[in-house]
């Protein structure tokens, strides 16, 4: 499934530093949040990254559900582009 992750030039910069979209949150479990909308994406950054996730995949590493805004994804993602 296509989904979209908004983020800025530091959250870029940091996604390619460590090679992967995975999100640091203080004490929380990292994680990244990503859309089908990409106006929804967009609310979050002025960078917009494309990303094909199957979160039927592994079901335990994400909070997706049908119809679903937005999907909290518990693992490392290593394929994504800039599309914006």
């Amino acid at each position: 499934m296509k989904f979209y992750h908004g983020t800025n030039k530091h959250g870029l910069e940091e996604t390619l530093s460590q090679g992967y979209l995975l999100h640091k949150r203080g004490t929380m479990s990292p994680c990244t949040y990503l859309t089908p909308d990409k106006k929804e994406a967009m609310e979050h950054g002025d960078i917009l990254l494309e990303v094909n996730y199957d979160p039927t995949k592994n079901p335990d590493k994400n909070n997706y559900c049908d119809g679903c805004w937005q999907v909290r994804v518990y693992e490392p993602i290593y394929k994504f582009k800039n599309v914006k």
